[in-house]
C-alpha cells in the first residue's frame, strides 16, 4: 500500500473502523486518497468501484470536493448523469463527479473528514437514483 502522505489519526481510525483499505498517492502537486472497493448502490452498472478523493493542501480546514470513480459508473436505466467528465489519475481513466457542498450543507472544519465526505459521496450516488 502506497503512503506518499500521512492521513490524520482520525481519518485512519474511521477508515479502519469501516474496514476500508486505502492508498495515499501524490500525482503532480496533488495528494490523492485512493479507496478500492467502494460500494455502489444497486441501479448502477457496477457494484463496486475505486473511489478517489483529491485531498486539498489545507485539509482538514479546506474541504474535500467531488469524487472520482474507476471504473466509470452509469445508471442501468440509461439515463445520463449530469456533470461528469473523465480525468487521468494514477495511469487510469477516472470518472469525475462534479458535486459540491452547498450553503445548506457546508464543510465543517473540525467536524468533517474523509469519512464524512464518503457519506456525502454515497448521498450523491443515491440522489442520482432518485431523480
Amino acid at each position: 500500500m502506497r503512503r506518499a502522505f500521512q492521513l490524520s489519526e482520525e481519518d485512519e481510525e474511521c477508515l479502519a473502523q469501516a474496514g476500508r483499505s486505502w492508498e495515499a498517492i501524490r500525482e503532480g502537486d496533488a495528494n490523492w486518497l485512493i479507496l478500492p472497493g467502494h460500494r455502489i448502490p444497486d441501479g448502477y452498472n457496477a457494484r463496486v468501484a475505486t473511489a478517489a478523493l483529491k485531498i486539498p493542501p489545507k485539509y482538514p480546514d479546506e474541504q474535500i470536493d467531488m469524487v472520482y470513480f474507476d471504473p466509470p459508473v452509469a445508471l442501468k436505466t440509461g439515463r445520463v448523469i449530469a456533470n461528469l467528465s473523465m480525468t487521468t489519475l494514477d495511469g487510469k481513466q477516472y470518472q469525475q463527479w462534479s458535486r459540491h457542498r452547498t450553503a445548506a450543507n457546508p464543510w465543517r472544519p473540525g467536524m468533517d473528514n474523509v469519512c464524512t465526505h464518503l457519506l456525502q459521496v454515497d448521498t450523491w450516488l443515491q440522489r442520482e437514483l432518485n431523480k
